[in-house]
């Protein structure tokens, strides 16, 4: 998770604590809602593990979003290039390679910077499979051979998705090393929540999120 922001309508945030100042009111967004979306999920998990949570515990990040939007910073519009084109959301929660995809997409229009806070950083997997009743499964299992081989690899770098072979593509030389090397740095810490972690969050979010923000 990242933090995407317009400089020339605020300084770069360097904690979560910024994002609560004055400078910042009526201009953080993060990608949809978190009972529903994985990205706006990913936002108060960010937001729980840097403010005293964990992947156990996502309270911390549900009072960091209450109090963003009691100091009126806090802007309920999903994020889109047009927002941002528009100066609606300045400051945007998502995933790394979605921000850095606003700035590409606005080159020219906006100027657009990605930044990953300083402390425990956030991650997530997105997850394929074949389905039990694909009617052609072979075929399935030659799709997913693909996706994880070297080329497929670098197709997701080259979208600023970070290849789960990145490290071992990277060892063994078939990583292209300046998307590799393109992308935000990461924190020395990074959590990755497990199905019951995420499950407890998503139940604590289904029951505090709604009245937090309202």
């Amino acid at each position: 998770m990242a933090v995407g922001y317009d400089p020339d309508a605020v300084a770069e945030p360097k904690s979560l604590d910024d994002l609560l100042s004055p400078a910042y009111k009526g201009k953080v967004a993060i990608n949809g809602d978190p009972t529903q979306a994985g990205a706006a999920f990913a936002a108060v998990g960010l937001a729980s593990v840097q403010n005293g949570g964990s992947v156990d515990d996502f309270q911390p990040g549900v009072d960091f979003f209450a109090e963003l939007n009691k100091a009126g910073n806090f802007v309920k519009i999903d994020p889109t290039p047009a927002t941002i084109a528009s100066g609606e959301t300045p400051v945007v929660f998502d995933w790394d390679y979605l921000n850095v995809g606003y700035g590409k997409d606005l080159e020219g229009q906006r100027n657009w910077k990605v930044t990953i806070l300083p402390g425990t950083g956030y991650a997530g997997y997105y997850n394929q499979a074949v389905n039990v009743d694909a009617p052609h499964p072979a075929a399935a299992r030659l799709w997913q051979e693909f996706l994880y081989s070297d080329e497929a690899q670098n197709l997701w770098l080259g979208g600023g998705a970070r290849p789960v072979r990145a490290e071992a593509m990277d060892a063994a030389g078939t990583i292209d090393k300046d998307l590799f090397a393109d992308l935000p740095a990461v924190p020395g810490e990074t959590v990755v929540p497990d199905a019951d972690q995420a499950a407890a969050a998503s139940a604590l979010l289904g029951q505090k999120w709604a009245a937090a923000v309202q």
